[in-house]
């Protein structure tokens, strides 16, 4: 099992400060609706490889390049396309990594306070009267499983 501990103020600190860094050098003024998502082509590994050869047909032809087609910028939006792609790669890696470790936290304490329910349970059906009042307060508010839901649960 992993060993976790906390972060210290100035490590937490530290973390948001370059998060807020890379949010400050990423364009703010694109924000697009669900429905302005779903309008737009996509680029996807097939249409990318599409684009990367027409873009060169454009630099080594540009006597075919319609005038309203700026191959300049379609040069640099493949290569900021490329940019933009990789650091979305890095950050999901760094996503997942904390998505795991939040979920091995949770779990690790779950079972722990789990436990501790439990043998309050089990106390208070032995007649502990604190323990007894533990468990009633806790009892609403403990549900283990899928399926299992707040009002359903009959322990």
């Amino acid at each position: 099992m992993a060993s976790f501990r906390s972060f210290i103020g100035s490590e937490l600190m530290s973390i948001k400060q370059n998060i807020s860094a890379i949010r400050n050098m990423i364009p703010n003024n694109i924000k697009l609706k669900p429905s302005e998502r779903r309008s737009m082509f996509k680029l996807n590994t097939k249409r990318h490889e599409f684009v990367e050869k027409a873009v060169q047909f454009m630099r080594k032809n540009p006597n075919t390049v319609p005038n309203f087609v700026d191959v300049t910028v379609c040069n640099n939006y493949v290569h900021l396309y490329g940019q933009y792609t990789e650091l979305i790669d890095e950050l999901e890696q760094v996503k997942t990594k904390l998505e795991d470790a939040k979920l091995v936290i949770g779990n690790e304490i779950l079972k722990q306070t789990r436990a501790y329910f439990q043998n309050s349970k089990n106390a208070s059906e032995s007649g502990n009267e604190v323990l007894a009042k533990i468990y009633k307060e806790l009892k609403p508010h403990y549900a283990v499983g899928r399926n299992t839901t707040k009002t359903g649960n009959n322990l």
